[in-house]
């Protein structure tokens, strides 16, 4: 869900951040507050736990804030951030093109971070007289420079790792050699962290070693998938929408009635949407699972524009967009499905699995090329 903007940046909170908020909130309301201030009222632990949380998470979108705005100073699109369980990340839509940008926007955050714990640090000492406030920004300090400290561990996807990559980049000019090795060094510290949280667990402490196994789980996920997604996007790049795309698309009208869709279109042609064009512009993209919205004795009498997904951004791509773009587009629009689009007429149509069997032949044609010099 999109709250808000930042400098035109959207900030995304996933339904996971509900649940790591209110277990940080009940953590601190139920053993930091009443442990640093005894003999308080409980409705203030509470109130204490609930602003420190969200204070918590406002510290992390500025760490993230920071990553955006430095990307987007270097030139790459950001396309927002999200908040979610394990913290947050800032969405950038290019990889960076040098080493050097590539250090500038991953060092940002920890010293974004490193920065928060300091100014909370010195305002917990000018609000002596106010102990729920000191406690709050006591908490801050600490907890600031923990995430700081974190993300300069060394393995890619944190930051650490980024800075990392950025070396290794600039000492041998190899970016998917420098990503494949601090990928690795990701692992192993995400191994590692299992291993901590496996032994904290059989000492007693369940709820803290089951999160050190969470942390380094996603952490050895993010780490493989940052890798994979470098080999795709190199595999993509070459390619734009209208090499891939099929031209010839068959359409349907807006006033259509669906049982008619059903009949003439979705039954003969076997496949599972069409694009819905009126007149020479496309407004929207009927579905087959769209279909179920509505009661089967009802579609002789409903049109397909009171059930098609209308024609957004998520759903249209141009002939010249690159096939990595359209392929993220794909993957999160819910459809699988694009309308590709010039001057507002259809031209073309592309589904997941264009791009899909487009990387199967690439994948074919490495395994059977000559090597290079031959």
């Amino acid at each position: 869900m999109t709250l808000f903007r930042v400098w035109g940046i959207p900030v995304r909170i996933h339904a996971s951040w509900l649940v790591i908020f209110g277990l940080i909130a009940w953590s601190l309301s139920v053993g930091y507050f009443p442990q640093v201030l005894p003999d308080f009222p409980i409705a203030t632990y509470w109130l204490g736990g609930a602003v420190a949380a969200l204070l918590l998470f406002a510290s992390v979108l500025l760490h993230e804030l920071s990553h955006s705005l430095v990307a987007r100073r270097a030139g790459l699109p950001v396309s927002g951030i999200t908040l979610h369980v394990f913290g947050g990340v800032s969405e950038l839509e290019q990889e960076p093109n040098a080493p050097g940008v590539e250090f500038s926007i991953a060092i940002v955050g920890p010293l974004t971070s490193f920065l928060v714990a300091a100014v909370a640090a010195l305002g917990a000492t000018l609000t002596g007289a106010l102990p729920i406030v000191t406690a709050i920004l006591r908490y801050l300090a600490l907890v600031n420079t923990v995430l700081g400290l974190f993300n300069l561990v060394p393995g890619f996807p944190l930051d650490g790792g980024r800075v990392l990559r950025a070396a290794l980049w600039k000492a041998r000019g190899d970016l998917r050699w420098a990503t494949q090795v601090a990928s690795r060094a990701g692992s192993a510290v995400a191994f590692l962290l299992i291993a901590l949280g496996i032994l904290r667990g059989l000492t007693g402490e369940f709820l803290g070693g089951l999160w050190f196994v969470l942390i380094g789980l996603f952490l050895r996920q993010a780490a493989e998938g940052s890798y994979q997604q470098l080999l795709l996007r190199r595999a993509l790049a070459p390619l734009s929408v209208r090499d891939v795309m099929t031209r010839q698309v068959l359409h349907i009208s807006p006033d259509l009635a669906l049982a008619r869709v059903v009949d003439e279109f979705f039954w003969r042609h076997h496949v599972s949407s069409f694009p819905v064009v009126e007149g020479r512009r496309v407004v929207g993209i009927l579905s087959i699972h769209q279909l179920g919205d509505v009661p089967q004795e009802r579609w002789i009498e409903t049109p397909v524009r009171q059930v098609m997904r209308r024609l957004d951004d998520s759903l249209t791509a141009a002939p010249g967009d690159g096939l990595w773009t359209a392929l993220e587009k794909l993957s999160g629009n819910g459809l699988g499905r694009l309308a590709v689009v010039e001057d507002g007429a259809l031209v073309g149509y592309l589904s997941l699995k264009d791009v899909l069997h487009v990387l199967g032949l690439q994948r074919v044609r490495a395994r059977v090329s000559p090597p290079e010099g031959r």
